[in-house]
């Protein structure tokens, strides 16, 4: 609406939570910008640095990735800049900073690009890295192109809205990296399933996906990631395999895949369900919500997530 505004605001507690400052504007924008998608990170190597991004998608188009720190703990901020642009016809989304175990900033995000004359999208999973704490970037690295479908009621069609546009990026102790996202290549194309891809290189080169999901005949989503501190990768995510035929259900379970390193070979825990889809809220979708949360605690991991 013309007048209106939008902003990025930062809150910092030093005492664990227990008080926090007054937020801090990072950025404040007009009617003709939105940021979305904002995250944020502290910085494990140095406790003096924290990170925020977004992307900023403009009304005439374009959704460049926009970065911000600070360097003082959270008393002040820099001013936000682009370190990703993009034309009219592309932008970023899911932009998330992970710090390898050496200190270097790891960006992953979703590029998305719309292609005339049919304006079709295309999506592609990249990161961007730092070695100097945000001041300069790399030119981006392909992880693999983005082959999500979508997912649906198998007996309604009523559309899920889940994260099949995002994904998740994980920073282990031992310097590996990890990213998880829906995709449909191990169906061929029929449903989505869960990849996982790691980087040995602090995200220089990617290892071709994987699928983590371990009922390929049900669709998979919204997946999470965590490196626990002996480097075991594990993987949490949604799905159908307990639906029945009733079309007034949509019986949904969420589960914990676990690897020793990655590969191909992954065990698989249970972790909450079946509970009732149908029962979520529809916004676009029945929606849970666009991400759910995966953190290594030493050798074992802690799942915060919607049901």
């Amino acid at each position: 609406a013309a007048g209106s505004s939008n902003a990025i605001l930062v809150a910092r507690s030093l005492d664990g939570g227990l008080s926090w400052d007054d937020p801090v504007t990072v950025r404040r924008d007009g009617a003709d910008v939105f940021s979305d998608k904002q995250s944020i990170t502290a910085d494990p190597t140095d406790s003096r640095f924290a990170y925020v991004v977004w992307d900023r998608l403009n009304r005439s188009g374009g959704g460049p990735l926009f970065f911000a720190r600070t360097g003082n703990r959270g008393a002040s901020w820099e001013p936000a800049r682009v370190i990703l642009d993009t034309p009219a016809t592309a932008q970023t989304i899911n932009n998330q900073v992970v710090v390898a175990a050496d200190g270097t900033l790891v960006n992953f995000y979703t590029w998305l690009q719309v292609t005339p004359p049919l304006n079709t999208t295309t999506g592609a999973l990249r990161v961007i890295r730092s070695t100097d704490k945000g001041a300069t970037w790399d030119a981006p690295v392909e992880i693999a192109k983005q082959q999500s479908l979508g997912v649906r009621d198998p007996d309604t069609g009523e559309r899920v809205r889940d994260a099949a546009i995002l994904g998740h990026v994980a920073a282990g102790r031992n310097g590996r990296l990890a990213a998880v996202w829906q995709d449909a290549r191990f169906s061929g194309g029929v449903r989505d399933g869960i990849a996982f891809s790691r980087s040995d290189d602090g995200g220089r080169s990617w290892t071709a996906p994987v699928q983590v999901n371990r009922v390929p005949s049900a669709a998979a989503f919204v997946p999470a990631v965590a490196i626990a501190d002996d480097g075991s990768i594990g993987v949490s995510y949604y799905d159908f395999r307990n639906n029945t035929p009733d079309v007034n259900s949509l019986p949904t379970d969420y589960w914990l895949a676990r690897s020793v390193d990655g590969g191909d070979s992954w065990s698989e825990q249970h972790v909450a369900g079946p509970f009732d889809l149908v029962a979520a809220p529809r916004a676009n979708g029945l929606f849970l919500g666009d991400y759910m949360g995966l953190v290594a605690a030493g050798a074992d991991f802690v799942a915060l997530y919607g049901a």
